[in-house]
């Protein structure tokens, strides 16, 4: 009977050992991958290497969240930091790393590949920065980011055109990079995409159809483009669309606006190369109409005054000809009006308009 129990005991010594060795171990990991990441930034008055000692725990680091059991690394959020270096590989060994937030820095360099494998990763946020390179393509199969927001950097080449597979993705903002390449169909994959923005790159190819599945899409931003063919008619059956700008593209399809159902919230609308729809009153919610500077041809539509929400009104720059309809006048909430350098001609007063330039 003693012998027995002296070995259950030395069972769950030889356990309790095997187990903590291991946290620590982990904990150990966790150390080494943020003091790698120390040793290539510079911070402002050497706060971070002041702060980040052997001193203090890591978990009480300034940026630092551990979770609270296994005292592992989930969040890294050092913006707005003024920070400077490059972005070490080593946070791809941060195993439990949820959130990764280095917004607003001066971090050149490429986006550590191996971020796209941390199982846990959610959000990455490395916007405003000098970062170059290709964004890694193993972002794009991560089943549990939400957040991918590269906007403001350096970034180049192709966006991946493989199948992505990005189920719970939320946040897709790469705009002002020099990205190349097309939007794939598979975008439609990301069905819980409700900010997507690609705006100021030199993506070209046409608009998949595809889009239209991203039914909870709120925000769409692809204006400053190389896009081409006709804007998809199932993207106006997103009943949560607030924004579309299409603007500064080669997209054609002047009656998008009269297939399916017309989203009816749509706040802003910007598109270029196209005709103002004559069904524009569907567009209840509409506060700004933008398509100055494009190609837009054909007249305003008589009854333009039904827009009762109306706020800002852009047609500037365009050979678009008429009259500018009386029915404008009526829009009490109407601010501001860019007719500029247009084949437009005045039959009435009644309007409040501005010759400056939007």
């Amino acid at each position: 009977m003693e012998n027995h129990i002296f070995l259950l005991m030395l069972l769950f010594l030889v356990q309790y050992y095997s187990v903590s060795i291991s946290v620590s171990s982990s904990n150990e990991t966790d150390q080494q991958a943020q003091v790698a990441f120390k040793d290539l930034v510079i911070s402002p008055s050497q706060f971070l290497e002041n702060n980040w000692t052997k001193n203090t725990s890591f978990c009480s680091w300034f940026g630092v969240t551990c979770s609270p059991k296994r005292q592992r690394v989930v969040a890294l959020a050092l913006p707005d930091m003024q920070l400077q270096g490059t972005i070490s590989s080593s946070l791809a060994n941060l195993s439990f790393l949820s959130v990764l937030n280095l917004e607003n820095n001066s971090f050149h360099g490429g986006i550590p590949f191996g971020l796209g494998h941390l199982p846990r990763l959610q959000v990455v946020d490395v916007r405003n920065n000098q970062l170059q390179g290709s964004i890694p393509t193993i972002l794009f199969q991560c089943r549990r980011v939400q957040v991918i927001s590269l906007a403001f950097n350096k970034l180049g080449g192709e966006i991946w055109k493989g199948p992505w597979f990005v189920p719970k993705l939320r946040v897709l903002n790469l705009r002002n990079n020099s990205l190349t390449g097309i939007i794939p169909p598979s975008l439609g994959n990301a069905t819980k995409l409700m900010n997507f923005s690609l705006a100021g790159n030199r993506i070209s190819g046409n608009l998949p159809k595809e889009i239209g599945n991203l039914s909870p899409l709120a925000t769409l931003s692809l204006y400053d483009n190389q896009l081409i063919g006709s804007i998809p008619a199932p993207l106006f059956n997103i009943s949560s669309l607030l924004l579309a700008n299409l603007a500064f593209n080669s997209l054609s399809g002047s009656h998008f606006l009269n297939e399916g159902n017309i989203v009816s919230n749509l706040e802003f609308l910007s598109v270029s190369n196209n005709q103002i729809p004559s069904n524009i009153c569907q567009l209840r919610e509409l506060q700004v109409l933008s398509i100055s500077v494009n190609d837009i041809t054909g007249e305003i539509p008589r009854n333009i005054g039904c827009l009762s929400k109306h706020e800002d009104f852009l047609i500037g720059d365009n050979p678009i000809k008429g009259t500018i309809p009386a029915s404008l006048a009526n829009i009490s909430t109407l601010q501001y009006v860019s007719c500029t350098r247009n084949r437009l001609e005045v039959t009435s007063n009644h309007y409040r308009s501005s010759s400056s330039k939007p």
